[in-house]
């Protein structure tokens, strides 16, 4: 039996050096799965195409991991492709990629629609910004939001802390910057303008978040300061003003659940450290859609599809998961995803790792509660890692009219966030570019599949 086994992995390899189009993921995980010797690794994990007897008398506590990588525990103790709930709903479904056109964007490019200043006397700064088409006709579909790349600490805003007893919650207030975010925004834009000829909108919030969190309720992101109220208010009236032009320029459409939504999305763009993960934080870009671990969780009984033990308002793509053809369980994590239609381009030519990027969830990582518990990537010392599944800017900008439909009953438009990692965040200006590239490309794939290939 070993033998064949043997055989079994061998092949694995050798049949993604004859195929191209075998996903990377799979043999990165079946490369590290066979060390010198034949032998499953010293982590006692067992992985796809393990022959380690050890792993074979560990099946019950280590086979169970299998289910973090979308594998399965086969009869010898080695890990098999899982027959996932996943995989038979949206094992058919065919990700289109809109390719570049390669144009010559002459005259096009991000223009300061809005700029919310504070002026004093000596001091001018720029607190919030909506950048845009100068001509709403050669706009592209897409809005990106930056609400804590900025790195402006002025002193007529007071400083938020990480545990003032009146604005923040029992887990605390966080402060430091998602560094670089505004930067690789400034490149997913840019390469979107190359890429399509179209031009998405912008929108910045260039104080730190030491100042102001334009990710939270009103109260926990600006202490009370008015100044910081104020631009908070900007920095969402901004989105919503982006929003409606979106609406204006390509309309509605109402799905099968007779929900009307913008043809649209909005992309929140975030970092996060990752200090729980192994290798100096995760890999792994996290995909929010205001869906939680337990959410996702393929062990749990009677948890997938996810289209049926969510709710209709539950998640960011309340109108994308009803269009005609489309279900929130492969729009999250199916071919079609945002993680997998990234994770088909990588790996990145420039990054420290060959799996910086990497799509949490997606169809190659589909249950982020298996895979934050995972010890071959989680350090922590509960055993569990964090995982980011959507803020405030996701939740309420589903909703046309942001501030004021608490049934969801308005008109919507789809959302989604990215945790981006330090890999790819302190990464060289270089990767930034090509990262910029690649998620240009990978969302308006996406939207055109959704939506049609007029609006990128």
């Amino acid at each position: 039996m070993k033998v064949n086994l043997l055989a079994f992995a061998l092949c694995c390899i050798l049949s993604h050096v004859q195929a191209d189009d075998t996903r990377y993921e799979r043999f990165y995980l079946r490369e590290r799965a066979l060390p010198q010797g034949g032998n499953g690794g010293s982590s006692g994990i067992c992985v796809a195409g393990s022959l380690s007897e050890e792993c074979g008398a560990k099946k019950n506590e280590s086979c169970g991991l299998c289910s973090a990588y979308s594998l399965e525990c086969g009869v010898n103790s080695e890990c098999v492709e899982a027959s996932t709930c996943t995989n038979s709903i949206c094992g058919g479904d065919i990700a289109n990629t809109r390719e570049p056109l390669h144009c010559t964007p002459s005259g096009l490019s991000l223009s300061i629609l809005k700029n919310f200043e504070y002026a004093d006397v000596g001091v001018t700064d720029s607190l919030v910004k909506l950048l845009g088409p100068s001509d709403p006709g050669m706009a592209a579909s897409l809005v990106i939001t930056v609400p804590h790349g900025g790195s402006l600490k002025p002193d007529y805003i007071g400083d938020r802390t990480e545990n003032d007893p009146t604005y923040c919650p029992s887990g605390g207030c966080r402060v430091s910057a998602d560094s670089y975010t505004k930067q690789i925004a400034e490149q997913i834009a840019s390469k979107f303008i190359q890429n399509y000829c179209k031009v998405p909108y912008l929108i910045i919030n260039e104080l730190h978040r030491s100042k102001m969190d334009a990710n939270r309720e009103i109260g926990e992101a600006a202490f009370g300061n008015a100044i910081a109220e104020s631009a908070w208010t900007k920095f969402h009236e901004y989105i919503n003003e982006a929003q409606s032009s979106i609406q204006t320029e390509f309309g509605t459409v109402t799905n099968t659940a007779s929900i009307e939504g913008v043809r649209g999305l909005v992309f929140d763009v975030h970092g996060y450290a990752g200090t729980d993960w192994h290798n100096d934080g995760s890999d792994f870009i996290q995909w929010g859609y205001r869906l939680s671990k337990d959410s996702l969780d393929q062990s749990a009984e009677n948890n997938c599809p996810i289209d049926i033990t969510s709710s209709s308002t539950r998640g960011s793509f309340t109108h994308a998961r009803q269009m005609p053809g489309e279900s929130l369980e492969c729009l999250v994590r199916g071919p079609k995803s945002l993680g997998q239609r990234f994770n088909e381009q990588l790996p990145l030519s420039l990054a420290s790792s060959e799996t910086c990027g990497r799509g949490l969830p997606s169809l190659d990582y589909q249950d982020p509660k298996a895979v934050a518990s995972d010890p071959t990537y989680c350090a922590d010392n509960d055993g569990v890692c964090s995982y980011y599944s959507g803020g405030y800017d996701v939740k309420v900008h589903e909703r046309m009219d942001w501030d004021n439909d608490p049934t969801f009953s308005g008109i919507h438009m789809n959302t989604v966030q990215a945790e981006l990692p330090r890999c790819i965040r302190f990464a060289t200006d270089e990767v930034h570019e090509e990262v910029g590239d690649k998620l240009s490309i990978a969302l308006c794939s996406f939207m055109t599949d959704l939506f049609g290939s007029d609006i990128c």
